[in-house]
């Protein structure tokens, strides 16, 4: 924590964060919390946490290999290792900031954030967004921002999720990160994860979850359920089974919570043919009902 509170020390006004029991370091800024020290922003430095700042405005980011002048509507990634500056004499440039540390957002999972995309340069990333777009985010940045000021006990996993929605919205929007990675790099249980979080993130109310058969997967990486389990056995201590089970219960809570679908139609989202086999499903693995869930 020493480089986190070194930060707050130089750019954040009012004390350092408190403890809030999350796996690894979060926290949602305002640009009003972030001109304790701006002449800290003009000198290239290392930032001790993944940021992504969703601004608008106008500034130049400066880093080792990059110095980008935005204006308009813009968002910025940047990793631990990426060192840069950042000046502005707009005012009424204005900002929101999430940032965090890999541990955070990896939660339990073994995926390596450092393997998405977005990061994998190691500079600074930005992208000049539309209107339209910058408002989607922003509906993105707000639901991050009062799930970290809500009570709720689960709270950290629902941020963690509008985190990775936000990361592959923006990674949609540009066609270099289509053609990034084979799937054949990174480690079984890495690519496992990854095949696994894009099957989810496609679902809506109008596109189904492929499978939830461990072998539909096994087979997107071309190799048998029994290695996948033997791999997946030796790090995590679970069967592909269970990994998906568990992924499937964690969607239905975020599809139960946050939006108005019919429990029919998460059902129907997550590969169910009929509803009663879904409630049995969510029961078995909860021991409460979707509907309970959700009114509770």
């Amino acid at each position: 924590m020493t480089e986190i509170n070194k930060f707050y020390d130089q750019y954040v006004h009012g004390i350092h964060p408190t403890e809030d029991g999350f796996l690894g370091h979060f926290d949602f800024l305002l640009w009003k919390n972030l001109q304790k020290d701006l002449s800290a922003c003009e000198r290239l430095q290392r930032k001790p946490f993944y940021k992504i700042a969703l601004v608008r405005g106008s500034a130049m980011y400066e880093s080792k290999s990059l110095k980008i002048n935005i204006s308009g509507y813009n968002i910025i990634f940047s990793d631990p290792l990426a060192r840069f500056a950042f000046t502005t004499d707009d005012k009424q440039f204005d900002g929101k900031y999430c940032v965090c540390s890999e541990t955070f957002l990896r939660g339990m999972s073994p995926l390596s954030f450092a393997t998405l995309p977005i990061f994998q340069k190691r500079d600074i990333y930005v992208k000049s967004l539309a209107e339209v777009q910058y408002n989607d985010l922003m509906l993105l940045f707000d639901q991050v921002e009062n799930e970290y000021l809500s009570p709720y006990p689960y709270k950290e996993q629902l941020i963690r999720n509008r985190i990775f929605d936000i990361i592959h919205y923006v990674q949609k929007l540009d066609e270099q990160f289509y053609h990034t990675l084979p799937a054949a790099e990174g480690s079984l249980e890495e690519r496992f994860f990854k095949t696994l979080e894009d099957a989810f993130s496609r679902i809506s109310n109008s596109t189904i979850l492929e499978s939830k058969s461990p072998a539909y997967y096994a087979a997107l990486l071309s190799t048998t359920v029994d290695h996948l389990n033997k791999v997946l056995k030796a790090s995590m201590g679970k069967t592909t089974q269970t990994i998906i089970q568990e992924r499937i219960i964690e969607e239905a809570n975020i599809l139960l919570k946050h939006t108005a679908l019919s429990v029919k139609e998460i059902a129907w989202c997550l590969h169910f043919q009929e509803t009663p086999h879904f409630q049995n499903f969510y029961k078995k693995l909860t021991g409460a009902t979707p509907a309970k869930y959700r009114n509770g």
